[in-house]
């Protein structure tokens, strides 16, 4: 009988342990990101990887799932974790997934990066375990930090109402000629657009979102057109067409809402100039990061975004406003001059 009630008790002193264990919170922050070879970032692709960093994900464990406090409140449950869309990075499709590794004191997330042209794809996601206390600390400044910031993106915002750094010009008419386009499912789309630009289907690798709606090189329902003029070429600096059959609407209004960091310059309907707003680390001050314009058409199963962005990091000379408003004003002239042929 004693030998039967010893064995019941170790039993359930088992299971109590279990259970004790599978209950314990376990407190985590992101720590590195890297090729699984080794091999250094090359490109754009640093900068990339170093938005991922910036995220600054902080998540408990409990049981299977992972409840992130940042860089916003959500929750992933291990089972289920196959994207990297679960971790709120929505505008990297490229980006596959292929797997997870939870250790004693390392969490690695392993996807590939299909956007590189390096041999070297596989990339790591590296997270540590922290103590709890050194998780509430990082959260406190985090968020202390984060008031700063938009502290200083508002009154940067405010001041830009107030005194604008872009200058348009005034809109002259031009000569114009009919454009065939057409969406990735062969359906017709005619333009009007000045004589003296041409389109082409893109070669680049380019990625932009618009709301819901995705477009890109990789990215299926797109197809994407660059101008060509003879005297100006400003790179990815420079207008594009962008086209997509996806079947999610598109809303002017909620796109500007939910982009808290667009400060409008002028507005037409769909018809947009402005600037987005920033935050220099280096400097910790705010910042224009670019100044964009944007007109948006739908025509009948294609979305159609006429998009530039002139942004500041591509200039040689960051601060060189009178170039940036140079490209823009370039940028805004062709696409005033393009509309849907009736």
């Amino acid at each position: 009988m004693n030998a039967i009630k010893l064995a019941s008790l170790t039993l359930l002193t088992l299971i109590f342990l279990s259970c004790s264990s599978q209950d314990k919170e376990t407190y985590w922050r992101i720590d590195d990101i890297y090729r699984e070879d080794k091999k250094p970032f090359v490109g754009l692709t640093g900068a990339f990887m170093q938005e991922i960093l910036d995220h600054d994900f902080h998540f408990i464990k409990k049981n299977d799932s992972l409840f992130f406090d940042m860089p916003d409140k959500f929750q992933v449950d291990l089972k289920n974790f196959k994207s990297l869309r679960q971790l709120h990075i929505t505008n990297r499709d490229y980006y596959e997934m292929y797997g997870h590794d939870l250790g004693s004191s390392t969490f690695k997330i392993k996807f590939k990066d299909n956007a590189t042209l390096s041999d070297s794809k596989n990339t790591v996601i590296e997270f540590k375990k922290i103590t709890k206390e050194e998780y509430l600390k990082n959260i406190r400044e985090i968020i202390n930090h984060q008031k700063a910031i938009d502290q200083k993106i508002s009154a940067l915002k405010s001041s830009l109402k107030k005194q604008p750094e872009i200058k348009l010009n005034p809109i002259k008419k031009m000569p114009t000629k009919v454009a065939e386009l057409m969406n990735n499912m062969g359906e017709q789309i005619f333009l009007n657009i000045p004589t003296e630009i041409e389109l082409r289907e893109s070669g680049d690798l380019k990625n932009e979102v618009f709301g819901d709606i995705k477009i890109g090189t990789l990215k299926d329902k797109s197809i994407i057109y660059d101008i060509d003029h003879k005297e100006n070429d400003y790179g990815l600096k420079q207008l594009t067409i962008w086209i997509s059959s996806d079947s999610s609407a598109f809303s002017m209004d909620k796109y500007l809402a939910d982009k808290p960091n667009l400060q409008l310059f002028k507005r037409d309907g769909n018809d947009v100039v402005g600037y987005e707003v920033g935050y220099d680390g280096e400097k910790d001050e705010a910042i224009v990061q670019s100044y964009f314009c944007l007109k948006y058409y739908k025509v009948e199963n294609s979305h159609v975004f006429i998009y530039a962005d002139v942004s500041r990091s591509q200039m040689k000379n960051a601060p060189n406003l009178e170039e940036m408003n140079k490209i823009l004003n370039f940028n805004y002239l062709i696409s005033e001059n393009i509309s849907l042929k009736q």
